[in-house]
């Protein structure tokens, strides 16, 4: 009540003053709630630098993934084995001939 009080003493000048200072003060927390080096905008931009690397970890685990099976493919299955080496190393079996038509 005292502050309500004191308030109702200022004349207009001093009002508008007050009401200046107070409008200026908030714009100023504001200021330093959005730009301050723990504000809401670092805030946001390392929200999505977060997001961007779990979205990038997703995509290692998954091709980890798809990595793994290749190489269990390779240990366990000879046809695949096979079928490695002659595409990709050009290797034939015994007896085998290669025709290349141009």
């Amino acid at each position: 009540m005292h502050l309500a009080k004191i308030i109702k003493q200022l004349n207009s000048k001093e009002h508008r003053t007050l009401i200046l200072v107070c409008i200026l003060s908030g714009f100023a927390v504001i200021a330093w709630l959005f730009f301050s080096p723990n504000g809401i905008l670092t805030y946001y931009h390392l929200k999505k630098q977060i997001e961007a690397v779990k979205a990038e970890n997703d995509q290692l685990k998954e091709e980890n993934r798809l990595l793994q099976q290749k190489i269990d493919k390779i240990k366990n299955d000879p046809a695949y084995l096979e079928e490695l080496a002659r595409r990709d190393y050009d290797l034939l079996k015994k007896n085998e001939l290669v025709f290349e038509f141009k």
